[in-house]
């Protein structure tokens, strides 16, 4: 079985994680035909500059969602948030739950993962209202 494979998001957000020398992303092999995809938890940033996007929770949960896509499709996950089984978000207001299913409905219409769904008192990231993990599954031609 090969080993897992660690990379980063290309452009500012990779950036931005490269310092602290976290991965974005993680493709581990399951058998020949599939790999698993692990996304590090992302806060709302702009994918295109890697400024904070905080204005609205809708915003902000957008710009999550935005960078979880091109992280999962980066890994190889070519329909990115569609291919995705397993979402973990970490929520520091319950009420934000419904605009952050909102936004995904929007953006994923149809796709129903597994989630689950944690409040904490605050995000590392001082004012952020979320940061969210995805997994995602890669088949290969056998």
């Amino acid at each position: 079985m090969s080993k897992t494979t660690y990379q980063h998001l290309p452009g500012p957000v990779g950036d931005c994680l490269k310092p602290a020398s976290l991965a974005t992303t993680a493709t581990v092999p399951v058998s020949p035909t599939s790999s698993l995809v692990f996304t590090t938890g992302h806060i709302g940033l702009n994918l295109a500059t890697g400024a904070l996007v905080r204005e609205t929770a809708e915003a902000e949960f957008e710009a999550i969602f935005t960078c979880l896509d091109a992280a999962l499709k980066n890994a190889g996950a070519n329909r990115g948030l569609a291919q995705g089984y397993r979402f973990v978000s970490y929520l520091v207001s319950a009420e934000d739950e419904i605009v952050m299913q909102k936004v995904f409905r929007r953006m994923v219409p149809g796709h129903t993962p597994t989630w689950c769904t944690v409040l904490v008192k605050e995000i590392n990231v001082p004012g952020m209202r979320a940061e969210i993990a995805a997994e995602g599954v890669l088949y290969h031609e056998s």
